[in-house]
């Protein structure tokens, strides 16, 4: 049996949005944590997202590794299509920022 989410249910996080961005409006950049996403499309959902963000858009991923077979697969399937800044670079964690161009 399929499990259905209801969103207008689910609770407010953050600045009361509910989809946990950081709710600080048009400036906030919403963050992705890797781990939340099952490890067998982990990659393939994170390059989709990513390449279907419009002209200027953000998000951080964080992982707990630098993540770079993620990177050098993304370049393969999108040369030169993000910005990337490490925001924090381990030892626990890892934060990158990509913005698309």
């Amino acid at each position: 049996m399929a499990t259905q989410l209801n969103l207008a249910s689910a609770p407010a996080r953050h600045g009361g949005c509910g989809c946990g961005c950081g709710g600080g409006g048009a400036e906030a950049t919403p963050e992705l944590l890797a781990s939340a996403l099952p490890k067998v499309v982990r990659h393939g959902a994170i390059i989709g997202g990513l390449t279907s963000m419009k002209p200027g858009q953000k998000v951080v991923l964080v992982v707990d590794h630098d993540p770079l077979p993620l990177l050098t697969q993304l370049d393969r399937v999108a040369p030169d299509a993000h910005d990337l800044t490490y925001l924090e670079r381990g030892p626990e964690l890892f934060r990158l920022e990509f913005t698309r161009r």
